[in-house]
């Protein structure tokens, strides 16, 4: 009988506790970060009734750390698209485009050179060509303004990543503390809350979970690193780059370690905090190659414009201005580099960054930054070891100064920054309709008293300066250099003989040119460089007798001509921009339509990457869910069977008192 009372005992109370364990899973089924509970009893092979309980939260581990990475990666994917898209979107815009800015500028240039005399349509040349520059401008200044964002993005993730951190280390130790007793309702709550923290954090950085001994968990960051356990957490630390303020870098640090600092790269992170640093990677990409484009454009447009005569009779002068000057970030404050772009070389500049270092023995390294990596471009550029150090890079369009030899900067490294800001520096130099140089600075005359019937045709000016046969005079007005080609004359042979004003043959090009590009297959005499290039060019057309001569003159009074005009309109689909294979590969808008391509290629793929990340997640969630989620029907069947099960433990008590009571009345 007392066996009955203490197995009925022992049912009414396991059966209350698995009563309990449901009304909590009920009670909680809207409750973020709850596990379902369930409670285990074990058989009583000493006594009657029911052993030992244990209460356990129901979920699926394996599932649970492919959850948390996959949330990682439908983060970082959101995070970086969302930190480019609305870029993307400017960019490609019609209205905004600087390719659609580009050709209305090129179309009323070509109407102005039907009447260049007419400042009207100069006015609209102008006034497209303040388009061109307000789009760079504008879209350079948004791009700053959403790099400054991320920076913010960034900022208040490493800010929750710290507090995620912290949080999840006290979480340990108190469970560590109820080790012995983990089952209770404490600890459950417990576990329940670190879980919730370690779900959260999976969305920020790329993670790693391991279970330890003691009940602690160790979270690790992608790259193995560990960010937390039940001993020490690290603190994120976000810094900006001393060579480049606009890029940001973490650091981990342990406070118990001595203030170990570990260093990463950006792309070591994933999670949100990963999409948003390379998401600001990618923009300030996009802004070197909007500044390499405003560059190659502007200087392209200046020397065009420098080799003609505008409506006022003066040498053309600069169109557009652009930073020049720039300075470099020096690890010694006490040396200083500044680069500067070379005039006509435009079309060589690069969109990446310069890195120069100066050993320990004075040698100097020249380096072109390629994301994370150097290149070693030393040989491509010449180093003068003078006092001060100064680096000619004629292929990329630069050259650096310093102001100290290499010999007293050694250890120093430099770094600068070329094209980064040339997007929102570039500026309308012109003034007024007039200042287009729609004449060239030379013309050509076919002489009057020749044998032969050929003419010279003018193929156009394409620099001017003291290397060539022009140069701009003290009263800004054209002038010929010392040896400049004045005369061709024919001789017995066939051959193109030029002379210089003085009579003196400077060059010979052969009969077998057939008066093509005269200049251009011309060999030089000293003291005329063999490379030397006069600027300009024209053919010799026609029959020619010896003794034929043909004269090269200053346009002077010439503003009615349009011949460098037609050279200005040619840039629209000249190569004139340096692409990833080497220089003058793109034209403006084929350069534009690349820049805009790497971009909106990225996002796409990433938008796909996206799709397929969330769907995976989603998966991965709905599958953790069916053991750790509560189902309301699932409980509800469980709390009849529990009632029913109750009420025959209590009939076991009452059926223990009826034969009590029939025992009593026997007596």
């Amino acid at each position: 009988m007392i066996d009955l009372l203490q197995t009925g005992k022992a049912g009414l109370l396991s059966n209350q506790h698995y009563l309990s364990t449901t009304s909590n899973n009920i009670a909680n089924v809207n409750t973020v970060g709850y596990t379902r509970q369930e409670t285990l009893y074990y058989t009583n092979t000493i006594n009657w009734g029911i052993g030992e309980s244990y209460t356990r939260r129901i979920y699926d581990s394996y599932v649970q750390r492919e959850m948390f990475r996959d949330q990682g990666s439908v983060a970082f994917f959101k995070s970086y698209t969302d930190g480019m898209s609305s870029i993307d979107k400017m960019l490609s815009d019609k209205d905004m485009s600087v390719s659609t800015s580009f050709n209305n500028f090129f179309s009323s240039l070509q109407e102005a050179i039907q009447d260049p005399q007419s400042t009207a349509y100069r006015q609209e040349v102008l006034a497209n060509l303040e388009t061109i520059v307000n789009r760079f401008n504008t879209l350079n200044s948004t791009i700053q303004n959403q790099i400054s964002d991320l920076n913010g993005n960034v900022k208040d993730t490493v800010s929750e990543i710290n507090s995620l951190s912290y949080g999840i280390y006290e979480l340990n130790r108190q469970i560590r503390a109820v080790q012995s007793n983990l089952d209770s309702d404490t600890a459950l709550q417990l576990l329940d809350k670190r879980d919730q923290l370690i779900n959260q954090l999976s969305s920020l950085v790329d993670i790693n979970v391991t279970g330890e001994k003691d009940g602690t968990l160790s979270v690790y960051l992608g790259n193995g690193q560990l960010l937390t356990n039940g001993d020490t957490y690290a603190t994120l630390v976000q810094n900006s780059d001393k060579f480049d303020q606009s890029k940001q870098s973490i650091t981990l640090q342990f406070s118990d370690r001595n203030a170990t600092v570990v260093n990463f790269n950006n792309d070591d992170w994933g999670g949100e905090l990963g999409g948003y640093l390379m998401a600001g990677a990618e923009l300030r990409q996009t802004q070197r190659d909007l500044g390499k484009l405003a560059v190659a454009f502007a200087d392209a447009l200046n020397e065009q414009n420098k080799a003609g005569i505008t409506l006022e009779g003066t040498s053309g002068q600069d169109l557009l201005s652009f930073g020049t000057n720039i300075a470099g970030v020096s690890s010694n404050p006490n040396f200083t580099m500044d680069a500067d772009f070379i005039p006509g070389k435009g079309s060589n500049v690069i969109a990446n960054d310069i890195q120069v270092t100066v050993d320990n023995n004075g040698d100097v390294t020249v380096y072109k930054v390629e994301g994370n990596d150097l290149i070693d471009i030393t040989a491509d550029v010449t180093v003068n070891n003078t006092d001060p150090l100064t680096i000619d890079m004629d292929n990329y369009g630069l050259t650096l100064s310093f102001n100290a030899s290499a010999n007293t900067m050694r250890g120093t490294k430099f770094v600068v920054q070329p094209t980064v800001d040339q997007g929102f520096k570039l500026e309308l130099n012109a003034t007024k309709p007039e200042d287009f140089a729609f004449a060239s600075a030379v013309r050509v005359n076919t002489s009057t008293g020749n044998q032969g019937n050929a003419v010279i045709k003018f193929n156009g000016m394409t620099s001017i300066g003291p290397d060539n046969a022009v140069s701009i005079g003290g009263n800004n007005e054209p002038v010929f250099n010392v040896s400049a080609p004045r005369e061709v004359r024919i001789d017995a042979n066939g051959n193109y003989v030029i002379y210089d004003d003085a009579g003196t043959v400077i060059g010979t090009a052969p009969a077998s040119c057939n008066g093509k590009n005269v200049l251009a297959n011309a060999t030089w005499n000293a003291p005329l460089p063999a490379d030397y290039n006069p600027g300009f060019d024209f053919d010799i057309t026609g029959t020619v007798k010896e003794n034929d001569n043909f004269k090269i003159e200053l346009n002077i009074g010439g503003i009615a001509d349009n011949s460098n005009g037609i050279q200005l309109g040619l840039l629209q689909s000249a190569d004139k921009v340096s692409g990833t294979t080497g220089p003058h590969t793109h034209s403006f808008t084929e350069d534009y339509a690349n820049l805009t391509t790497r971009l909106g290629s990225a996002i796409m793929s990433a938008s796909n990457d996206l799709v397929a990340a969330s769907a995976k997640c989603e998966q991965t969630q709905s599958l953790f869910l069916s053991a750790a989620g509560v189902n309301l029907d699932e409980e509800a069947a469980n709390l009849i069977k529990f009632q029913q099960s109750y009420s025959a433990c209590a009939k076991i008590i009452t059926a223990s008192q009826t034969v009590f009571d029939a025992l009593i009345n026997s007596i």
